[in-house]
């Protein structure tokens, strides 16, 4: 009789055990979702970046490589898009090597693939690299000593995000190519390795221009010296200056277009008494002078503060910049991990549950008719079904569903800004705590990372995108 409470013992600690972490069945969920996502949409930019990467292969093969930005500039209006090239020669590069067996097949089968065929097979590229981006934050919850539960359910945390998700497996934006690298370098730096550090960030900057922006916090953190600061911010440009000094002169409107991108950074200002100044420019500043002063008490203060140093200032950049939705993956690690340590984590996942939920209103809001439905025309659905959303001009986008919610569209911007404010100042590092814990105190609350994990993925991408999207579909096809 005595071993059957021993028995029922073991088999309660198994059962903690395997519900530690996600079951295979979630896996299985989330694949089978992320493929049907991969294959039944697109956003038109991935059909440009597709047709640039064969152009690129084109180009090459006919002995005009440096040529290339010129060439796709020429040959621009020819096409379905109407945006040239307009970053570094390495995207391109990683789009044409991926292209590459497409393009061999055509020669020797003697056809062309579509704009379909294309599109859909480089946004396995960037959803490689979004997978990848899940395995790295949960590299780096490991070195900040989170707890194994934790770290088994940081990819999903991730995976699942609503804004990382529909980025990069819904529109099929790749920029999670450039968040990959910067986690990447985080791992090295995390680590106390400061030239791989400098190096892989230096990847991440040829793809996006965003790793520019935390580099120079990070270094000032970690290195106290001017000096040998300055060295590794000059060792980052290590891809940067040889790739663009091999085109300079010949980029077609790629310098146009980075100048109207540079320009969004001084659009919002604070009044000086003489001139006026940018905003987020005048916040990182401040934000490099703290970390210049800030002596960490060992290296897991440290590390700690580097996350945090990720939160604001990838925070101040959605804060005062006029943004893509596909940027704001960047900030989704940042958030994940700065909460895995808190002491309340349900009212932060709350927060980041709104915070997806202001992100989708307003992204459907500024970018109408782009965002939504749209994005089934790009998929195989419509190849399937023969009906394409943009081509009933009588359409009403989500937007207009979204204005019959009374207040809905006022009270976005506070969805959005409230959360990223609030998760910016109670997150800040006092010694091994935050301002939340502090606040807070020593009390534990409980908390379900698989309620918090599909929860949000649910009430963010599922009741803020998938279900109006779908009603707006439908109500287009004329079945409702």
């Amino acid at each position: 009789m005595a071993e059957i409470p021993k028995k029922r013992e073991h088999a309660a600690h198994s059962s903690l055990r395997r519900d530690a972490g996600p079951v295979r069945a979630e896996y299985l969920i989330f694949f089978v979702g992320a493929i049907f996502c991969i294959l039944a949409f697109a956003h038109p930019d991935i059909v440009e970046t597709a047709r640039h990467g064969y152009i690129l292969i084109r180009s090459s093969f006919d002995g005009n490589f440096l040529g290339f930005f010129e060439d796709v500039y020429d040959r621009v209006y020819g096409y379905s898009y109407t945006n040239a090239a307009h970053y570094n020669i390495l995207l391109y590069l990683l789009y044409a090597v991926w292209e590459l067996p497409l393009y061999l097949i055509e020669k020797i089968g003697g056809f062309a693939f579509t704009d379909l065929t294309l599109s859909l097979w480089c946004k396995w590229l960037g959803a490689g690299f979004y997978f990848g981006c899940g395995l790295m934050t949960r590299a780096l919850a490991r070195r900040l000593g989170c707890g194994e539960e934790s770290c088994l359910w940081v990819p999903l945390l991730f995976w699942l995000n609503p804004v990382s998700f529909f980025t990069t497996v819904v529109m099929g934006q790749y920029d999670s190519i450039c968040l990959f690298f910067l986690l990447w370098a985080l791992v090295y730096y995390l680590d106390g390795k400061m030239v791989p550090f400098a190096l892989v960030m230096g990847v991440g900057m040829v793809f996006k221009f965003f790793p520019v922006f935390l580099l120079l916090p990070l270094v000032l953190l970690a290195e106290k010296r001017i000096l040998r600061a300055a060295g590794y911010l000059a060792l980052s440009l290590w891809l940067y200056l040889p790739t663009s000094l091999l085109f300079l002169g010949r980029t077609g409107d790629a310098g146009f277009f980075n100048q109207l991108m540079i320009e969004r950074l001084f659009t919002q200002v604070f009044p000086g008494g003489i001139s006026d100044a940018s905003l987020f420019l005048l916040s990182l500043a401040l934000v490099c002078v703290a970390a210049r002063l800030y002596q960490p008490a060992d290296s897991d203060v440290r590390n700690r503060m580097a996350i945090y140093l990720g939160l604001v200032v990838f925070g101040l950049l959605f804060l005062f910049v006029y943004w893509h939705p596909q940027w704001l993956i960047l900030i989704v690690p940042f958030m994940i991990l700065s909460g895995l340590q808190l002491r309340d984590k349900t009212l932060f996942a709350l927060m980041e549950g709104i915070w997806c939920a202001g992100f989708f209103v307003l992204s459907m809001t500024l970018y109408s008719r782009q965002l939504e439905a749209n994005l089934i025309d790009g998929g195989l659905i419509a190849l399937i079904s023969g009906f394409y959303f943009s081509a009933v001009t009588a359409a009403r986008e989500v937007g207009f569903y979204f204005s019959l919610i009374p207040y809905l569209k006022e009270l976005a911007p506070i969805f959005f800004y409230g959360p990223l404010l609030a998760e910016m100042l109670f997150k800040l590092p006092l010694g091994k705590n935050t301002l939340a814990d502090r606040l807070c105190g020593t009390q534990r609350r409980p908390f379900s990372y698989r309620l918090a994990c599909w929860g949000i993925f649910v009430g963010g991408f599922g009741a803020f995108w998938a279900a109006p999207v779908l009603f707006s579909w439908l109500k287009a096809m004329g079945v409702l």
